[in-house]
């Protein structure tokens, strides 16, 4: 959270955090061994706190959950007031009902602590319990039903701070794929007769990356208006923009996978083991990025910024086979359109080539840095760590961007996927061909209905 009246971007709204705590005693048919707060009456009395504190303010002041129930919350002077928080007493068959607001003072991860408290009312009782102050109750029976409801609200709004960029970010990039989209979907229409199969792959994968960036916008517009936490359970509109979000991902690699086996440039169609390789890695990424991203934003929402390391593990070996093949396959069909003279269709594809080795090594750089941080040693603001999230989407729409360029729909485009089929070995010319004479065929041309004229004047002879 952001501290109260220091928002980002210059807000200068209240961060509050509001408690609504109902709290009573258990009946006797309600807990086991028929221990009760009002049996235990006689000797014990009982307490609840509730506090509210950053976890860099707990740190430097040594509080915890051991020390809640003695700590003097009443001294403004502590830790400068930062570490905020009430004790209440609790009587046998009292039903307890606390509204308290709390406004954070400082940056950072704030916690709400609700923690029940007893002590011993006299010494003499002999229990192993203190009897000068509360200590926390162990929990071992019951003895309380609690109902709480806790909201955290930013100068801002009801997003978590660690994803408030995210926010108008996906505002704007929502608005670069829809100029993106005009620009190819006029393209498309202009060209409609020499659109190959390629070109509707792109036009998909460009309508599920716009559909992410606004279900997202959608998404934290509804979180940060309505207060709804993020997690758990999920809110439908975060599992629909997840959704689109792997989606989009998947599409845009077996598209990619595609294209670098030259299906659109210099084929009509694809081999059924490329069909079934293709499939099998792309329902991969989407189980495993799916799980990433869902508990990704868990840890989100928590105040963790780290993603889950088994599944971040798993997308990086899909990735990795994915990247493997296509450079691979890239690489064979610029040699053969090379080998076959197709001068244009092996540019392209060496465009693409340098344009995805571009984009691996700035996604490796990205996530090697996303790494230093979560395990400390980078430090970076948390207040920005959004901007490394940013980053990896806006590489994606940059790569996008070129891949329309390169692919666009062109007079020559049906031109390119109609030529033969390439083989996988290098052409082998036999040397009778080489020593020998090519022929081509007679082109007529206008110069020739001349001479032909000339001749009928000519007399023949005899």
């Amino acid at each position: 959270m952001f501290a109260d009246g220091y928002g980002p971007w210059g807000h200068r709204g209240r961060s509050s955090i509001k408690i609504d705590v109902n709290l009573r005693s258990l009946k006797d048919h309600e807990v086991q061994n028929a221990i009760t707060v009002r049996k235990l009456g006689d000797y014990f009395d009982f307490g609840v706190v509730i506090a509210s504190y950053s976890t860099e303010t707990a740190l430097i002041a040594g509080f915890d959950d051991r020390t809640a129930c003695s700590w003097n919350y009443s001294n403004k002077h502590n830790v400068e007031g930062v570490l905020q928080g009430n004790f209440y007493t609790i009587a046998s068959d009292q039903m307890l009902q606390v509204n308290a607001t709390f406004y954070p003072r400082d940056h950072g991860l704030q916690t709400v602590l609700v923690m029940t408290c007893w002590k011993q009312k006299n010494a003499a009782f002999g229990y192993l319990v203190s009897a000068d102050e509360f200590v926390t109750y162990p929990m071992m029976d019951p003895l309380l039903h609690l109902d709480a409801t806790i909201g955290f609200q930013n100068p801002y709004g009801y997003l978590p701070g660690l994803l408030y960029g995210l926010f108008p970010f996906n505002g704007v990039l929502s608005l670069m794929y829809i100029v993106l989209g005009i620009y190819f979907l006029a393209l498309i229409t202009r060209h409609h007769q020499r659109v190959v199969a390629v070109h509707y792959f792109l036009l998909v994968v460009l309508l599920l990356a716009t559909s992410e960036s606004v279900a997202w916008f959608v998404t934290y517009k509804l979180l940060n208006d309505s207060g709804v936490p993020a997690c758990c359970p999920y809110p439908d509109s975060v599992l629909f923009s997840t959704f689109i979000k792997v989606l989009a991902g998947m599409t845009a690699r077996i598209a990619t996978t595609l294209v670098s086996l030259g299906y659109g440039t210099s084929r009509m169609q694809i081999s059924w083991p490329e069909v079934f390789v293709v499939s099998g890695l792309g329902i991969c990424y989407f189980v495993s990025v799916g799980a990433l991203e869902v508990s990704h934003i868990a840890n989100q929402s928590d105040g963790d910024a780290r993603p889950p390391a088994i599944w971040e593990a798993l997308v990086i070996v899909t990735n990795a086979c994915f990247g493997g093949w296509i450079f691979v396959s890239l690489d064979l069909t610029r040699k053969n359109l090379v080998a076959f003279g197709h001068t244009a269709p092996s540019r392209m594809h060496e465009s693409l080539c340098r344009v995805l080795l571009s984009y691996v090594i700035i996604s490796f750089m990205l996530m090697a840095f996303e790494g230093a941080i979560y395990s400390g040693v980078v430090w970076f603001p948390w207040q920005y760590i959004w901007v490394v999230w940013a980053a990896t989407r806006l590489l994606f729409f940059v790569i996008l961007l070129v891949g329309v360029y390169l692919w666009r729909p062109m007079k020559h485009s049906l031109l390119y996927a109609q030529m033969d089929q390439l083989s996988s070995r290098k052409p082998m010319i036999p040397t009778s061909i080489i020593r020998g004479i090519e022929l081509h065929q007679r082109v007529s041309s206008e110069v020739d209905d001349e001479n032909s004229e000339l001749m009928k004047c000519l007399p023949s002879s005899t």
